[in-house]
Order: C-alpha cells, then structure tokens, then sequence
C-alpha cells in the first residue's frame, strides 16, 4: 500500500472508535447492520481485534473467538485496541502469517485489513450515534476500493459468491485520480484486474469515499455515476462477504 502509514492510521481509527463508543447508547440501533446495537457492533469490532492478535501472535489460523466483555465498554474495547496494535508492532510486516484471503499471507495483511474494518464500522457508529455518515480519507478510501477488488472478490469467488461481471467496468475515483478496471474473465477465478486503460463496457464514478461506502453498502448508489449495465449488474450483486 502506498501513501498510507497503515499502523499510523489504524491506531488513529481505532482511537476515534473508542473515543465515539464513549458515552454513547449502547442500545441504540446500528441502521446500517440490522439487528445490532452499538454494544453488538462494539464488541464485534474489539473481538475481531482480539482475534486478527491471536492469529498474528500464533503464526497460526484461529477461531474468532466468543465475545467476552470485562468491565465498561468503551475501555474494553481500547483494550482491544491496544492488544492489536502491540501483536502487530511485534512481528515483522514480512512474516508468514495466514489469513482468510487466499493471497498475501503475510503479517502486512492485518492492519491493512483491520484498518478498513474499524473505518467501515466507525462509519457505522457514527452513523448510529446521530453524527450522519462522515467522508472517508481519500487514500484510506483509494486503498480500500483496492483491498475489496482483490481480497474480498477473491474471497467471494471461492464461497460460490463470485461478483457479477457481464461486461468490463472501470471504476473511476474522481478526486484521488485512482482508476481500476474488472474484466468479465472465465466465471470460474475472481474478476481479473485488467489494465486502467483498458476499453471498459461500462463506468462507476465518484469520491474515493464514496465508491468505498457504496461498495460496502454504506452508502446508496445514487450517490455515484454508474453508467451502463454491467455496472447496474457489478453494482447489485455480492461485493464484500
């Protein structure tokens, strides 16, 4: 990842996370995650932490482990936090560490994941504590778009939940300048990322924050400028998993 300093930055996420979670309704519902209370998202963030810990620290795949909350919220949850960020700082970004993502594994796939999974859901508890759901920083964005492409696509495709590509579609960040381009490919491997320049069927435009929400469901699509079907079809099918 370039023009990130990932650990910089998920430290900072997380520490806006704990910050928004103290003396917030912990009943209050969470609208973008039906179902769950901001004590539910809370303590799925922190355990998810505490888990991509184990998994780092083992060298080792681990069962998300069940939820086990010690005291006030908020301070758990820095708790959390804290056991992250020091599981992390004790490996070298380079070391074999696995992962769900059938790609890189290596330790440097974790705060980049554990980044995008606390910014999506401080997206989220913001969002449930009346404070609208605020942009996201373009580069962590532009990263994001990434991380999705070619993680989560791969992810899907291996579940049985492949992303709809009836076409090539490029998706367009209008402030970042950052271009990405999907071809149809065999409909068995993941979506290939094809070239930026590649001759594209159809177009999704808009802010770096908002293809990243819209493609995590955060935000609606209207919101983008989706021009032809085969971004219509990429856009309402299975994107993250």
């Amino acid at each position: 990842m370039t023009g990130i300093d990932t650990m910089d930055e998920l430290a900072t996420t997380m520490g806006r996370f704990a910050e928004a979670l103290d003396g917030a309704d912990e009943t209050a519902d969470v609208p973008a995650c039906p179902g769950w209370t901001v004590r539910d998202l809370a303590v799925h963030v922190g355990t998810v932490h505490r888990w991509a810990a184990a998994i780092v620290l083992s060298g080792q795949q681990v069962r998300e482990p069940e939820p086990v909350v010690v005291g006030p919220l908020a301070p758990w949850y820095a708790s959390c936090a804290t056991a992250l960020l020091g599981a992390l700082q004790a490996v070298e970004p380079t070391e074999q560490v696995p992962n769900f993502s059938r790609l890189d594994e290596t330790a440097a796939f974790w705060p980049r994941r554990q980044l995008h999974e606390t910014t999506v859901h401080l997206a989220d508890l913001l969002q449930a504590t009346g404070h609208g759901t605020p942009a996201v920083p373009p580069a962590i964005a532009a990263d994001g778009v990434s991380e999705v492409l070619r993680t989560f696509f791969a992810r899907l495709t291996g579940r049985g939940m492949r992303p709809v590509l009836t076409g090539t579609v490029r998706l367009e960040a209008t402030d970042t300048g950052d271009v990405w381009a999907l071809g149809p490919g065999d409909g068995h491997e993941p979506p290939p990322l094809l070239d930026a320049s590649a001759p594209a069927a159809a177009t999704v435009r808009g802010t770096a924050s908002d293809l990243y929400l819209g493609i995590w469901r955060r935000v609606p699509h209207d919101v983008l400028v989706v021009d032809g079907s085969a971004a219509e079809d990429l856009l309402a099918g299975p994107l993250t998993a």
